[in-house]
């Protein structure tokens, strides 16, 4: 009588096939076949395909029994419980068929023994994997479908944004699934105990409080975390601030699927000016860096060099005590390049603040109507590939759809358009540089903004350079500022200055 070694699996998904019933039904096989029950092999609640990441332990105990030449056949409920990944099925047939095991798939319908070295048994359980895989391809690609669906519905999912709670209602005809089936209602909605936090942090950035300062102020108040602890860190208060669905945006596969979907704790123009302000990634800084500490560290170009690399420091390094900028070669500079900063920051807050009062600066406080327009187009074609991507996968999951193969190389072709057109509408979205801002204000409170905000505004109107000290060995005037000049307009500053007859200014 041969002996049959039994491996048993069911992941969460499996409804009434637990592996105590595969048990049962492998005894019952065993008996009625003349078998002698071996050795049980138990992988329960445990994913056979492609999408998990966790181990089996009994199927590797499993296959070192084969490789120790125990084993004389291997009894399965059916073809998926041993694996539903083609390329780990191929090699535990070619294990079988090296080591002399048979394999006994012993379901309800029809139960048989195969022989992996006979090439007709062999292709038949080739054939018998590839529909394994294949279900569980069908099965993603309904799950996937279903998932965009819902984000383009602005359905909340996944982790509960802090400052947000969620409730619960019953199953609505408003909402249905791929499969028909209705969904609950799920409202999500401002949490007031949780949402002072971020929007007293907001105010506190944009009044020039850093970061890491809010921090240790929440944990001094014995604030808890978002997830209950009580470290809080700065680089966290800024990346949570800048999530999309604080300003009630639903976020799938980083590309905004569905705008305002629930309450915004934070409005688009304060988000807007804390972007700006954080001015994208963080340089890597230390502690001669004075970005955060002078208006045009990182902000003024080299004459010389024309690369944005001059760098402020303080009145220790000038013999009048007085502080300066200065080409910074450990930001790629030449070095070659230094100015005075009392005086320079003067003229370019004159000239700034002076170009704020007038209407043809404020381009970049408000949306153009053309961006609208190319934003509009964008999304249009981005959607129009997403739909198209939601179509292959419903298709794929019906069992007369494309196969899987079919269904794969498609969306190869699809996916880098796909990345390339969320480029495009990121890019465009991109609120102008200072919306949110009132340019009036700014110019008539200038100081009282903080320097961050303060280079934001001198860098998204002008392009400002410092030129090497001239003729007669002058260290500073005005005109070494000469060929600054406003974005937009190819005239410098110089050239505005003669044309205004200040030939003479600064000397």
């Amino acid at each position: 009588m041969p002996t049959a070694d039994l491996y048993a699996r069911k992941s969460n998904k499996d409804a009434g096939r637990s592996a105590a019933r595969q048990e049962r039904l492998w005894r019952a096989d065993c008996d009625a076949e003349g078998l002698t029950p071996g050795r049980v092999f138990a992988d329960p609640d445990l994913s056979a395909s492609r999408y998990s990441s966790k181990q089996r332990p009994d199927f590797e105990a499993l296959t070192e029994h084969i490789q120790n030449q125990r084993c004389e056949m291997v009894s399965l409920w059916e073809t998926s419980r041993g694996t539903r990944r083609m390329i780990e099925w191929v090699r535990f047939l070619d294990l079988c068929r090296d080591m002399g095991v048979l394999i006994r798939i012993f379901d309800e319908d029809d139960p048989a023994t195969y022989d992996p070295r006979r090439p007709r048994d062999r292709e038949a359980l080739l054939k018998e994997g590839i529909k394994a895989e294949s279900e569980v391809e069908r099965l993603s690609s309904r799950v996937r479908s279903g998932a965009t669906e819902s984000a383009r519905e602005g359905r909340p999912h996944g982790p509960l944004p802090d400052g947000y709670k969620r409730i619960y209602g019953a199953p609505t005809d408003a909402s249905v699934s791929e499969s028909g089936h209705r969904r609950r209602e799920i409202t999500q909605v401002i949490d007031e105990d949780r949402a002072w936090i971020y929007r007293a942090a907001a105010e506190g950035l944009l009044n020039g409080v850093p970061a890491n300062t809010l921090a240790r102020i929440l944990m001094a108040f014995g604030v808890p975390t978002a997830n209950g602890g009580k470290r809080w860190q700065g680089n966290v208060i800024w990346d949570a601030l800048l999530k999309p669905s604080m300003e009630g945006h639903r976020e799938r596969n980083g590309v905004i699927v569905a705008h305002h979907a629930w309450p915004a704790i934070l409005d688009s123009d304060t988000v807007a000016r804390l972007r700006h302000l954080r001015g994208g990634s963080r340089p890597v800084r230390n502690h001669g860096d004075a970005r955060l500490k002078h208006m045009l560290s990182g902000g003024m170009r080299c004459g010389a060099c024309r690369k944005l690399s001059m760098a402020g420091f303080n009145g220790g390094r000038r013999k009048d005590g007085m502080g300066g900028y200065r080409c910074d070669s450990n930001r790629g500079g030449c070095s070659g390049v230094a100015g005075p900063r009392p005086p320079i920051d003067d003229v370019v807050t004159a000239m700034v603040v002076e170009r704020l009062r007038r209407p043809d600066a404020w381009a970049v406080f408000v949306p153009q109507p053309e961006d609208e327009t190319k934003i509009a187009r964008a999304q249009a074609e981005l959607d129009a590939l997403i739909a198209r991507k939601d179509e292959l996968h419903a298709a794929a999951a019906k069992p007369d759809g494309p196969s899987m193969a079919l269904v794969a190389a498609t969306e190869r072709e699809l996916l880098p358009n796909i990345d390339a057109a969320s480029a495009r509408v990121k890019e465009l979205r991109k609120p102008p540089a200072l919306r949110g801002y009132d340019p009036l204000h700014l110019a008539g409170h200038w100081s009282t903004y903080s320097v961050g905000e303060r280079r934001a505004v001198v860098m998204a109107l002008a392009e400002v350079v410092l030129s090497p000290v001239g003729r007669g060995n002058i260290k500073w005037t005005p005109w070494r500022l000469a060929e600054s000049r406003w974005h937009g307009d190819s005239r410098t500053w110089g050239d505005l200055w003669r044309a205004g007859g200040l030939a003479g200014v600064g000397g």
